[in-house]
């Protein structure tokens, strides 16, 4: 199928030759972060609109370049039912886009699949959405080059199918071929599912001159020629989505593309290790630390975690102070109210190998870390029932996060360690 897309009326000055674009992917507008809940209500409210905060500036950004059009690689909502706020927020970004001229063209993926039902609010005319087959949109420039655009929606969940192979080659007629991906490349690691697998030969195969690619949250760059993008999400969520998150701005010219990375978050997610082997008394701990969170204080709001290492030498006193979150709370006083927050969400004792154990405790201590580290959902359940099942306090609490369980699981071994080993 192809079809010819939105036409803008407004006059680009620059190179007929030039085409200009941004690339974004993974907004999850309106993520719940129920794992944060348990922040200050200063710093929750700034988190929950963080990830509209971020494509607002991304879209600020579009405008003002006058890119001729604007790429989602998929998952702009984080949830199956879009709330009608997300989607309302969203309709005013595409309206200040179509005001100035600029197309926008969508991929939906495994978090906002087409195939769910739902109340939807309608987008302006120049939203295209790429349905649950691969399909063909050219847009044509007003230097008179056409983009030829190749994608397709979820419209399931689970698409584990390589729905790359679908994709058709590039014809040799001058124009521009952008190919968009909501997947993961197969063989590959890490924290996401692998859905829409492909690998880096069959993209290139197919000749296009960019490949704009989403579902991973971390910026990548799988090939230069041609590039093979993940941009990142356009804001970290929680503790493993550390460093600057955003969107690309590209520019095809004369068969090349150049690509620039813009900054857009609300709040930068950071871990920095702290070491101890010279500085033991409570007043260096705590001095060191504090000017740490001035090294990563910025416009906006920071979420520091601080990992001490080489503790060897430090007094019970002073660990008992750190492992009480005595030292965490005076970090975090005052904070909330700082335009340029430094919260310091962790404050924790990095395992050290090198620490020697209590004599006759370390076969028990070793069997106490295999078995937590070994723990499944159902030992979650198990361990969590008394207080989630519990008829007054279940009311008051949410289910544990997937990061939450790992925070506790990482906070309950570094005390573990410190707890049984010795000091010369």
């Amino acid at each position: 199928m192809r079809e010819r897309a939105f036409v803008s009326n407004e006059r680009r000055v620059d190179s007929v030759n030039k085409v200009t674009f941004i690339h974004t992917a993974d907004l999850h507008l309106d993520s719940p972060f129920k794992g944060l809940k348990h922040f200050p209500e200063e710093l929750f409210q700034r988190v929950q609109n963080s990830t509209f905060a971020s494509f607002e500036r991304i879209v600020e950004h579009a405008v003002k370049r006058k890119v001729d059009f604007f790429i989602i690689s998929g998952d702009l909502y984080d949830e199956e039912d879009r709330s009608i706020r997300a989607q309302a927020r969203l309709k005013r970004q595409f309206q200040r886009l179509d005001e100035a001229g600029i197309a926008v063209y969508i991929i939906h993926g495994n978090h906002d699949y087409l195939g769910n039902y739902w109340s939807h609010l309608e987008m302006p005319d120049n939203v295209k959405v790429f349905g649950a087959e691969v399909e063909e949109v050219i847009h044509p420039t007003n230097g008179g080059r056409e983009v030829h655009l190749y994608g397709f929606s979820y419209d399931k969940r689970h698409v584990l199918e390589r729905k790359a192979a679908g994709y058709p080659p590039a014809r040799k007629d001058g124009d521009i071929h952008i190919g968009l991906l909501h997947g993961s490349e197969a063989g590959e690691t890490s924290a996401h599912e692998p859905y829409a697998p492909f690998s880096l030969t069959e993209l290139k195969e197919k000749n296009y001159d960019y490949w704009a690619l989403g579902h991973i949250h971390v910026r990548q760059l799988l090939s230069a020629s041609p590039p093979i993008v993940y941009p990142g999400n356009i804001q970290g969520r929680h503790r493993k989505e550390t460093g600057p998150k955003g969107c690309y701005a590209v520019t095809i010219e004369n068969e090349e593309a150049e690509l620039e990375f813009i900054e857009t978050q609300e709040i930068l997610w950071e871990k920095t290790s702290i070491s101890l082997k010279e500085e033991t008394k409570l007043s260096q701990v705590f001095e060191l630390c504090k000017s740490e969170m001035e090294r990563f204080r910025r416009e906006g709001g920071t979420f520091l975690e601080i990992e001490l290492t080489d503790i060897e030498k430090i007094g019970a006193e002073v660990l008992q102070k750190i492992q009480s979150g005595e030292i965490l709370e005076a970090f975090q006083d005052g904070e909330e109210y700082q335009e340029d927050f430094v919260w310091v969400h962790s404050l924790r004792i990095k395992e050290n190998t090198g620490v020697g154990y209590i004599e006759g405790q370390e076969t028990f201590l070793n069997e106490m870390i295999q078995n937590i580290q070994g723990w499944d959902d159902q030992s979650w359940d198990e361990a969590s029932s008394v207080l989630f099942l519990h008829p007054q306090a279940h009311r008051y609490i949410d289910s544990l996060q997937p990061e939450e369980k790992e925070e506790i699981k990482e906070a309950v071994l570094s005390m573990l360690q410190t707890s049984f080993s010795y000091k010369d």
